[in-house]
C-alpha cells in the first residue's frame, strides 16, 4: 500500500488488518502467556467496586479481549462480557482465546456506529481508542447511548488539546510502502499515519455534556502502575514504540502520555 486506507470515519484500516505481530501480543496477554497490562488491572479495580451479579460489560475496541482477563480476575461476581472491534483479524483471535467462556461474546463493530440498541449494557469500557480518532463527538455519543449506568474511557488528557499524527514509513513500520523521503505529500499531508491526540479536560467535558447535560464526570488519573512491569513488558513484547515509564511518567516515543480513566455516570 502507498498510503493509509481510511474509511468514512477517518479510521486507519491498515494498522491492524495486516498487523499480525500486535495481534499475537494481544493474544498472549489474553491467554496469560504475557502479563496483564497495568492499565487493564487498574480499570478492572475501578469496575470491581460497581459490577453486580448478572450485569453486562461492553468493551469497545476490545482487540483480542485481553482486558477481560483482568476483569475476570478482579470482578468477583458473574457478569456478561461483550467485546466489539472493527478488525476481523482481532475478533477472530479473541473468539479463539475465550472459546470456553460461556458469558463472553465478540462481534465486529465500529465505534462511530455501534451495532447495539440504546441502553444495551450496564457498563461500557473503551481503552486507548479515542486518542486515535480524528473526531470524538459521535464516538463518545455512541458509548453513552448504549450504556445504562456508566461509561469508562481511558484517554490522554491535559489542560490544552493537541492534534498529533504519528507518521509511518517503511524503514521502521512494516505495514506501509511509504519511503522515508516520501512521508509527506506536496501539500504537506502525511501519506501514512495514525492519530495520537491529546484533548483538554474542558473540551472533553463539553463533548460529554453535549450528549447528556446531567452526566456526572469523574477523572481518575492512571498512576497506580508498576513502572518496572511496564518497562519489562516493553522489552519483552517487541512492540514498535512501546509505552515505557521514565521518571514515573508514561512515554511513547517522545510523547508523554497523561492518561486518565474518565468515569461518566449516567
Amino acid at each position: 500500500m502507498l498510503e493509509n486506507r481510511i474509511d468514512l470515519n477517518n479510521m486507519c484500516l491498515d494498522e491492524y488488518e495486516e498487523n499480525t505481530a500486535n495481534r499475537d501480543i494481544y493474544y498472549k496477554r489474553a491467554t496469560g502467556a504475557l502479563p496483564e497490562m497495568e492499565c487493564s488491572k487498574a480499570l478492572a479495580q475501578i469496575l470491581a467496586n460497581h459490577v453486580k451479579s448478572g450485569q453486562s460489560i461492553l468493551d469497545v475496541g476490545c482487540a483480542v479481549g485481553h482486558y477481560y482477563r483482568s476483569l475476570k480476575n478482579q470482578v468477583k461476581v458473574e457478569f456478561k462480557y461483550t467485546g466489539v472491534d472493527p478488525y476481523p483479524i482481532l475478533i477472530d483471535k479473541a473468539k479463539e482465546a475465550w472459546a470456553d467462556e460461556k458469558n463472553v461474546s465478540f462481534q465486529l463493530g465500529n465505534i462511530f456506529d455501534l451495532p447495539f440498541n440504546d441502553d444495551s449494557f450496564d457498563y461500557i469500557i473503551c481503552n486507548n481508542v479515542i486518542l486515535h480518532l480524528s473526531d470524538i463527538v459521535k464516538p463518545i455519543g455512541e458509548l453513552m447511548r448504549v450504556a445504562r449506568k456508566k461509561a469508562i474511557i481511558r484517554h490522554t488528557l491535559y489542560d490544552k488539546s493537541y492534534r498529533i499524527q504519528f507518521v509511518y514509513n517503511d524503514k521502521w513500520w512494516p505495514y506501509t510502502d511509504v519511503k522515508p523521503e516520501d512521508e509527506f505529500d506536496s501539500k504537506g499531508e502525511p501519506r501514512a499515519f495514525s492519530y495520537f491526540n491529546i484533548h483538554s479536560f474542558d473540551y472533553f467535558n463539553g463533548v460529554i455534556h453535549k450528549h447528556s447535560p446531567d452526566a456526572k464526570i469523574n477523572y481518575i488519573k492512571d498512576d497506580k502502575f508498576s513502572a518496572e512491569k511496564i518497562n519489562s513488558s516493553a522489552k519483552k513484547e517487541n512492540f514498535i514504540e512501546p509505552t515505557q515509564v521514565i521518571d514515573n511518567m508514561q512515554v511513547s516515543g517522545c510523547i508523554i502520555l497523561p492518561h486518565y480513566f474518565v468515569e461518566i455516570n449516567l
